[in-house]
């Protein structure tokens, strides 16, 4: 039997009395682009950041491409790409500097190949000399999506990566995501409904830290007859408040 590129086993979080990731388990195989989707704290950036290491987790945890990222971390980490939903801005580096600095951390043969082939796919090549400070949040936004791809890697966990961008920019992302699940494992976090539908294979809701469903956007929503948002609306309205994590 063929291992998941991703998989996840009662991932756990508390932040006091707060459990905010409450036995979360899924796995994620390639060629699948799998949408992250919940109402405002449920959990999916701590659950992205426990995945990636980012965080620790008090009980549970999580395997890329075979590595266990609490045992194996090093190597888990080579085979992942994550985009945070606020990734780190460096306004003194230029684009160029910021994709060598992230490739030379991952060790990558060729550098100024990395460079070129990510910022191609990004459509960042024309502002690489430009200081990331100068540039729009949209531009800033496809510059990080290019370092999460530096290396290459199997596994891309992405946190809301079309914010910032216009409709024409949001296209072509989902066009390059389409693309990439071919040989990938990918899990996007969005809160649009209508993003998810058009590019994700499967989806996970989230909700007070837990996995409400795994199911596909066609039998969402059947569950709304034909109305996904309803059938989203139906499944999370109910289960009570929780505090933005």
């Amino acid at each position: 039997m063929v291992q998941a590129l991703l998989s996840v086993q009662n991932l756990s979080k508390a932040f006091g009395a707060h459990l905010a990731v409450n036995k979360v388990s899924f796995n994620v195989e390639a060629g699948e682009l799998v949408g992250f989707m919940g109402p405002n704290g449920a959990g999916k950036s701590t659950t992205m950041r426990l995945i990636t290491g980012f965080l620790a987790p008090d009980e549970g945890t999580a395997s890329i491409a075979g590595h266990n990222i609490r045992i194996q971390r090093v190597e888990a980490l080579k085979n992942v790409g994550y985009l945070a939903e606020q990734p780190a801005l460096y306004e003194d580096l230029t684009p160029e500097d910021y994709l060598r600095f992230m490739a030379e951390a991952q060790n990558v043969k060729d550098v100024e190949n990395a460079i070129r082939v990510a910022a191609k796919l990004t459509r960042c090549t024309a502002y690489l000399g430009q200081p990331m400070g100068e540039l729009s949040k949209g531009m800033r936004q496809r510059v990080h999506f290019a370092g999460a791809l530096i290396h290459d890697p199997k596994v891309l966990i992405l946190d809301e990566p079309t914010d910032g961008l216009d409709p024409n920019q949001k296209h072509e992302l989902r066009l390059v995501l389409k693309e990439l699940a071919k040989t990938k494992a990918i899990i996007v976090s969005t809160h649009i409904l209508e993003e998810a539908e058009a590019i994700c294979t499967r989806l996970l809701i989230m909700h007070r830290g837990q996995i409400l469903t795994d199911t596909t956007p066609a039998e969402l929503a059947k569950q709304g007859k034909g109305d996904i948002q309803l059938a989203f609306r139906v499944l999370t309205q109910n289960r009570g408040k929780n505090n933005d994590v």
